[in-house]
C-alpha cells in the first residue's frame, strides 16, 4: 500500500469519527432542549398552581358542557 493510500485511509477516518462526534453532540443538544422545556413547562404549572391556591375551581361537568362535550 502506498504512503498516499494510508494517509487517504487515515483522513477517511478522522472524518468520519468528526461526523460521528457531531451527530452525536447534535443528538445530546436535542436531548437537552427536550429536557428544558419539560423543566419550563413544570415550573410554569408550580407558578399557575400558586396563582390559583384557594380560588374555586370549575367541575368537569360544567366544562364539558361549556364545550359541547358529550363522554
Amino acid at each position: 500500500m502506498s504512503t498516499v493510500t494510508a494517509r487517504r485511509k487515515a483522513r477517511a477516518r478522522r472524518d468520519s469519527n468528526v461526523d460521528r462526534q457531531i451527530a452525536q453532540g447534535k443528538a445530546l443538544l436535542r436531548q437537552l432542549r427536550e429536557t428544558l422545556e419539560d423543566l419550563e413547562d413544570r415550573q410554569e404549572l408550580i407558578h399557575a398552581k400558586k396563582r390559583n391556591d384557594g380560588k374555586p375551581g370549575v367541575d368537569w361537568n360544567t366544562v364539558k358542557k361549556e364545550f359541547g362535550w358529550r363522554f
